[in-house]
């Protein structure tokens, strides 16, 4: 499985966590845990750019995780990442 893959299923399998306890996360929480997870989602990639790729993912695959992904994981505002 590639780094990429990985990290689609991690994000998706926290995701889905956080959902079903209703907990949301800012995504600058989320870049320190994949960060202490081995990631390096920093300067121009962003991490939210790999939560937008991990959401199209999943859409294809799981639409309930892509549904726990556009809930828990919020700006620093703590505004929905996606609408």
């Amino acid at each position: 499985m590639n780094r990429a893959l990985e990290d689609y299923e991690f994000i998706g399998t926290l995701a889905l966590a956080l959902y079903t306890y209703q907990i949301k996360i800012r995504i600058s929480t989320l870049q320190k845990i994949v960060n202490d997870k081995g990631a390096n989602y920093g300067g121009h990639i962003g991490v939210r750019s790999v939560v937008t790729a991990a959401r199209t993912y999943w859409a294809k695959h799981d639409p309930i995780v892509c549904c726990a992904i556009a809930y828990a994981f919020t700006d620093r505002h703590d505004e929905p990442l996606f609408e």
